[in-house]
C-alpha cells in the first residue's frame, strides 16, 4: 500500500504481537508458553529461605501493648455483655451448673493391645492428683476453680491457668490467671514460640509486667482460628443479639420507670368542676398517701368515677423468644425455661437434647486441660476421666458393656468397677467363681432327692441388705438429695411466677387456676435424673438375675442363654422405670411424655406442690413464705429420697427375680412372702400363688412385691413338680 510520501507500507502478520510477547517471555524464562495458558506465577518477593507463616498477621503485632487489639470487640465488651444481659447471665451460670456437678476420677492410661490385670496394685498416683486436685490452687475447691475458668472460657475465650512451682521445682498449686491480661505473643512463622522464648505476656496497668514461656503457663482457649490471634467465645459470636437483648431490657424499664403518665386515670362526673376534682383527688390522696392500713380497707366512690388503665398488660412479644433461642442455642442450653412450649414432652425431650449435645464439647475441653496439666507434672500414662459420661445413651453403653462380657472382651467385674466404680461380686455370686485346688470335689448330687427337697421346703427371703442393693440405694438417696435442694427453689420460683401472672388473692374459687398453673408446670429438669436412675436400676436387677438363679440351685454360667434372656429383661425394665419415674417412656430411643406413667415421682411431687398452694391461698400467704413452705416440704426432703431409693431398688430387685424364674425353666408359679409387722394389705397376700406372667393383686393394686414405700415383702419361686 502506497503512502502519501511514496513510499510503501506492509501489513503486520497477525501473529506478530503474540511472537514478540513469546520472545520476551522466551528469553526471561527461557521456555516458551503454552498457548492462552495459565502463565507462571508472580517470583516471590520474600527473601530466599524465608519460611510460611500461619496467616498474615499485622507488621510489629508484638509490639501491642494491648490484648485484642485491633480486633472489633475487646474483652471488656464481651465481659460487660455477659454481666449487663440478665439472659445471657442466667445462660452462663446454668451451663457451669451442669459441668461442675459431673464426677470424676484419675486412672492409669489404657494402653492398646494390652489386657487389665485384676490383680494389680492400684497406681497410688491416681489418688495423689484427686487428691490436689479437690483444692488446685490450695484456696477454692474444685468446683470453684473450675467455674473460674469456665466463665473465662465462655465469655472471652481466653481460660489460663498458672502453675505455681516450689523452690525445688515441684508443683505448689493451679493459679487460675485473669484471661483479659495475658497477651499471645507470635514468632515469625505466626505461631507460638515453644522454644523457651516468651510465649505470653501479661499486660498489667497497660504495660507488659511479667513474661511467660510456653510451659509457664496454660493458656487454652476452646475455639481458635488460623487467622486470628485469639479465641472466639460464645458470648463474641452473638453479640449482635445480646445488643438487641439489652436495648429491649433498657425499653422494658424504662416502661416501668419513665414517662408522665400514670398507670392508672380515674373519670369523675361531667358536672364536676375543676375545683371539685382537686379537692376530691387532695382528699383521696391524703387518705392513702403512706397509709398501708387505709389501703386496704373498703372504699366507696361517687357515682360516675370509672377507672382507665393507660398502660397495656404485655411487654414481651415473639423477638424475645427469638432472642432466648438464639442465645440458648449458641450455648447448647434447652430454651424451654425462657419461651412457650406446646407441651412438656416437647420441652423435655429439647432439654435432653442441648445438654447432652451442649455437654460433650466443654466435657471434651476440660478433659484436654486436665490431661495436659497431669501429664506435665504427675505423668503422662495418666489420665482425667469424667465418670458420667453424657456422650454416649446410658442405654446404648448398657448394651455395649453386656456384648463385650458376653464376647468375653471384658469381665462383668470390670464393667461393674468401670462404669458404677463398684468392686467385685462376692465369690457366691460370681458368674465364674474361681476354682480352689485345695477343695476336693462335691459328692455327686442326687436330682430326684433335691427337687423333692426344694419343692416342700420353703426358699429363703433373698437378702437386700446385701451390698450391690444398700450401695445403689446411697448412691439413689444422695443424688436425690442434691437434685431436690436445687430443684425446690426453681420450683418454688415458677409456681410464684405463675400465680403473680394469673393475680390469684384469698379466695375460694382458685381451685381451677390452681390446678390448670400446676399442671402447664415443665418439669422437664427432673430428665436429667433418668441416666442415673438406669444405670443404678440396671445394677440391681442384674444382680436380682444372678441371686434368683442361684437361689432355685443353677449356675448361670451353665445357662448362657437363659441368662442372656433374664439380663436383657431386666435391662429393659430399668430403662422403662427410670424414664416412667419422671413421667416419660422411650420411642424409637427418644424420651417422650407417658400420658399414664405409673407411680412417677413427678406426678406426686406436683400433687404435694397442689395441696401446698392452696394452703397458701387459703391462709394469704405472702410469696416468700409460699417459697419457704415448698422448700421445706417433705416432697423436696431427705426422707422422701430415701424412700424412693429403697423402694425403687426393691422392686427392680424382684424385678430381676422374677425375669430369671422365667427363664429357669424349673420355676412354674411366685408366692407372697409377707415381711413381719407389714401393713394389712401385704398380710392379706400373705401365701399367695400367682403365675410368672400374672400380678398380686390386693385392692387398686395390681404389682410384685413390694407393694408400697417402706414395704419389706418379697416373692418366692413355687419350683415345678
Amino acid at each position: 500500500m502506497a503512502t502519501a510520501s511514496g513510499g510503501k507500507v506492509t501489513a503486520l502478520a497477525a501473529d506478530f504481537v503474540q511472537r514478540v510477547a513469546a520472545g520476551f517471555h522466551t528469553a526471561i524464562t527461557g521456555k516458551a508458553p503454552d498457548w492462552f495458558g495459565p502463565s507462571d506465577p508472580t517470583p516471590a518477593v520474600a527473601p530466599e529461605g524465608t519460611a510460611g507463616r500461619q496467616f498474615d498477621y499485622g507488621t510489629g503485632i508484638n509490639m501491642n501493648n494491648t490484648p485484642r487489639q485491633g480486633e472489633l470487640f475487646g474483652f471488656n465488651v464481651m465481659r460487660t455483655l455477659a454481666d449487663s444481659s440478665d439472659l445471657l447471665r442466667v445462660i452462663i451460670e446454668r451451663r457451669k451448673d451442669q459441668i461442675v456437678r459431673m464426677d470424676w476420677t484419675i486412672k492409669v492410661r489404657d494402653k492398646a493391645g494390652t489386657v487389665g490385670d485384676e490383680s494389680a496394685t492400684p497406681d497410688p498416683r491416681c489418688d495423689q492428683v484427686a487428691e490436689f486436685l479437690r483444692f488446685p490452687d490450695l484456696e477454692h475447691d474444685w468446683a470453684t476453680w473450675l467455674r473460674m475458668l469456665l466463665e473465662d472460657l465462655l465469655v472471652i475465650d481466653a481460660p489460663t491457668v498458672y502453675p505455681r512451682k516450689t523452690k525445688g521445682g515441684d508443683l505448689y498449686s493451679l493459679e487460675p490467671v485473669d484471661g483479659a491480661t495475658i497477651k499471645r505473643v507470635l514468632d515469625v512463622y505466626g505461631r507460638t514460640p515453644i522454644n523457651g522464648e516468651t510465649a505470653y505476656q501479661q499486660i498489667l496497668k497497660g504495660m507488659p509486667a511479667v513474661d511467660y514461656a510456653h510451659n509457664e503457663l496454660f493458656y487454652l482457649p476452646r475455639n481458635p482460628r488460623t487467622h486470628k490471634v485469639y479465641g472466639y467465645s460464645p458470648v463474641e459470636q452473638i453479640v449482635n443479639i445480646i445488643t438487641l437483648a439489652l436495648n429491649r431490657q433498657t425499653y422494658q424499664t424504662a416502661y416501668y420507670t419513665d414517662g408522665s403518665t400514670p398507670d392508672l386515670i380515674f373519670q369523675v362526673p361531667d358536672a364536676w368542676t375543676v375545683e371539685q376534682t382537686k379537692q376530691f383527688t387532695d382528699w383521696w390522696n391524703d387518705l392513702l398517701s403512706g397509709n398501708l392500713t387505709e389501703r386496704r380497707k373498703t372504699r366507696f366512690v361517687p357515682n360516675g368515677v370509672k377507672p382507665v388503665d393507660t398502660k397495656e398488660k404485655a411487654l414481651t412479644d415473639q423477638a424475645d423468644e427469638w432472642i432466648a433461642r438464639v442465645a440458648c442455642f449458641a450455648f447448647g442450653i434447652s430454651p424451654h425455661g425462657f419461651v412457650k412450649e406446646v407441651n412438656r414432652a416437647t420441652a423435655e425431650t429439647a432439654q435432653q437434647a442441648s445438654q447432652s449435645e451442649g455437654l460433650a464439647p466443654l466435657m471434651m475441653w476440660v478433659k484436654s486441660m486436665m490431661d495436659r496439666i497431669i501429664s506435665a507434672y504427675f505423668g503422662s500414662d495418666l489420665e482425667f476421666i469424667w465418670q458420667s459420661d453424657e456422650m454416649v445413651a446410658p442405654k446404648d453403653q448398657a448394651e455395649i458393656d453386656s456384648k463385650y462380657v458376653t464376647a468375653k472382651i471384658l469381665t462383668a467385674d470390670e464393667v461393674r468397677a468401670k462404669r458404677f466404680g463398684l468392686g467385685a461380686l462376692p465369690k457366691e455370686m460370681s458368674p465364674d467363681p474361681p476354682a480352689d485346688p485345695e477343695q476336693p470335689d462335691p459328692p455327686e448330687a442326687n436330682p430326684a432327692k433335691e427337687k423333692v427337697a426344694k419343692a416342700k421346703k420353703p426358699v429363703s427371703l433373698i437378702n437386700r441388705d446385701r451390698a450391690i442393693v444398700t450401695e445403689t440405694v446411697t448412691a439413689i438417696q444422695a443424688e436425690l438429695v442434691s437434685f431436690f435442694a436445687v430443684e425446690s427453689e426453681l420450683l418454688a420460683s415458677d409456681v410464684i411466677a405463675a400465680l403473680e401472672a394469673e393475680a390469684l388473692g384469698k379466695a375460694t374459687d382458685n381451685n381451677g387456676i390452681i390446678g390448670k398453673i400446676l399442671n402447664t408446670l415443665s418439669f422437664g429438669r427432673w430428665q436429667t435424673l433418668v441416666d442415673g436412675f438406669k444405670a443404678r436400676l440396671q445394677v440391681v436387677a442384674l444382680d436380682g438375675v444372678n441371686e434368683a438363679f442361684f437361689q432355685v440351685g443353677i449356675d448361670p454360667e451353665n445357662m448362657e442363654d437363659a441368662l442372656s434372656l433374664a439380663n436383657q429383661k431386666a435391662i429393659d425394665y430399668a430403662n422403662e422405670r427410670a424414664a416412667e419415674l419422671v413421667g416419660m417412656r422411650w420411642q424409637n430411643g427418644e424420651l417422650v411424655e407417658n400420658p399414664s406413667p405409673l407411680y412417677s415421682i413427678t406426678e406426686s411431687t406436683r400433687d404435694m406442690l397442689r395441696s401446698k398452694v392452696t394452703q397458701a391461698m387459703e391462709e394469704g400467704w405472702s410469696n416468700d413464705t409460699l417459697a419457704n413452705e415448698i422448700k421445706a416440704d417433705y416432697a423436696f426432703s431427705a426422707e422422701r429420697a430415701d424412700s424412693i431409693a429403697r423402694t425403687e431398688t426393691a422392686i427392680a430387685d424382684v424385678e430381676g427375680n422374677v425375669a430369671a424364674y422365667e427363664e429357669s425353666e424349673l420355676v412354674e408359679s411366685k408366692q407372697w412372702l409377707t415381711a413381719p409387722g407389714c401393713c394389712p394389705k401385704c398380710a392379706a397376700l400373705s401365701g399367695v400363688i400367682v403365675p410368672l406372667n400374672e400380678y398380686f393383686v390386693v385392692g387398686s393394686f395390681r404389682k410384685n412385691a413390694p407393694l408400697h414405700p417402706h414395704c419389706r415383702c418379697d416373692i418366692l419361686p413355687v419350683l415345678k413338680d
